[in-house]
């Protein structure tokens, strides 16, 4: 018979936010697994350092099979901490889950920041890039953050000097209840210029939120055009609602061509990176004076053939395979191996790459595939007569759950 598991939030590490509730749950554990800072702070049976995460999490379920365990986080475990990946991992488990006072709320505390529609990140331990990060304090009054010593208060204020968000104010707490506790505030510009402290959070506050606009999307004729092949526009817009995109995202667009649906990315997200991939030289120079046209400097262009430039790409949020010339197995192969999970929309013309496709990727999670045919009218003498394009197959999935 499997024991409960009891998950505790143990604040700060002081006794003063060890709550009392924790501490009589854990009392009742028949073993408690912590760092020893909790452990110093209670009265169990027997005791077990925290130790490797990563180890007890895979031995959990033997644990469970002979004690009732208590696991004890810092802060709150419902937030960025083990809560939800234990319920990931084993969602039938019966856990009694304790909160616990967060590193977020005290620093809340010290300044007079409330959280009612505050908006909460975590770059500790976490790839964040400079567009993320400011897309999320554009849009709200207040952003809270956890942060590590290499991702902290300077590159929050760096990335916000990027984005154009001067004006605002950043808040850190560093040591919060111990007697080396550090509190300080101050513009970005004062920010990108200290040091990190080792353990710390931080908030920004926004006098001037607002919602990153989305623009509409352009017609075949916006774009400066030579013989590279170019994706319709009328496919183009299926494309870009296929790929999910939001204001932040990192995008890889594989065979880009002219450029069209790389232009499109990199307008519908000002925050995030598009990062076009092109081997000809003739697409790879209307490409560029695309860019420049449109002003797009999100857009990164690559040169090179996909499969050998992507291992040296940051991992992206969505993927457009709009040409492989043949390496279509060995891009999906790697996008599959990925640690995150990434949107993929994937285009094919001819009966050979449709045929090439659909095996590859039809067990994937989210698999859809449509068929898009799209006739224009033109005129003939008096009347006007519909002139079909080429049928595109449209296949788009996610490479894991």
């Amino acid at each position: 018979m499997q024991h409960e598991l009891i998950l505790a939030g143990g604040g700060s590490g002081t006794a003063d936010y060890l709550l009392p509730a924790a501490k009589k749950a854990l009392e009742s554990a028949d073993c408690v697994i912590a760092s020893e800072r909790f452990l110093s702070l209670l009265e169990v049976k027997k005791a077990r350092p925290m130790g490797n995460i990563s180890q007890l999490l895979q031995e959990l379920p033997e644990l469970l099979e002979t004690e009732r365990i208590g696991i004890v986080v810092s802060g709150d475990p419902l937030l960025y901490s083990l809560c939800r990946t234990i319920q990931n991992r084993y969602p039938e488990l019966e856990m009694q889950v304790i909160p616990g006072v967060g590193s977020l709320q005290l620093l809340g505390a010290a300044f007079g920041l409330t959280m009612e529609q505050a908006e909460i990140r975590s770059i500790h331990g976490r790839e964040c890039s400079p567009g993320t990060i400011a897309y999320a304090v554009s849009e709200h009054a207040e952003t809270f953050f956890f942060c590590s010593g290499t991702q902290g208060p300077r590159e929050i204020a760096q990335s916000l000097l990027a984005y154009g968000l001067a004006d605002t104010e950043i808040f850190v707490g560093a040591d919060l209840t111990y007697p080396t506790q550090q509190l300080w505030h101050g513009t970005p510009e004062q920010a990108a210029q200290r040091p990190n402290p080792k353990l710390c959070v931080a908030a920004v506050r926004n006098p001037h939120p607002k919602p990153t606009a989305r623009l509409g999307l352009l017609p075949d004729s916006a774009f400066l055009r030579n013989r590279s092949p170019m994706t319709k526009e009328e496919v183009r817009a299926v494309v870009l609602s296929k790929l999910r995109l939001k204001p932040d995202a990192v995008v890889w667009d594989l065979g880009a061509g002219t450029g069209s649906v790389s232009i499109e990315c990199a307008r519908m997200c000002p925050f995030g990176t598009v990062y076009a991939v092109e081997y000809k030289p003739a697409a790879l120079e209307i490409l560029e004076k695309n860019k420049a046209f449109f002003q797009t400097e999100n857009l990164q262009s690559i040169p090179g053939r996909a499969e050998e430039q992507i291992g040296s790409l940051p991992v992206p949020d969505c993927v457009f395979l709009g040409g492989s010339d043949g390496a279509a197995p060995e891009l999906i192969e790697h996008l599959c191996q990925l640690k995150q999970p990434v949107r993929l929309v994937a285009s094919a013309v001819t009966l050979e790459t449709q045929a090439e496709l659909f095996p590859l990727l039809q067990k994937l999670p989210q698999f859809e595939v449509i068929q898009l045919a799209v006739s224009c009218g033109r005129p003939v003498g008096n009347y006007h007569i519909l002139e079909s394009n080429h049928s595109v197959l449209l296949f788009s999935c996610m490479t894991k759950e």
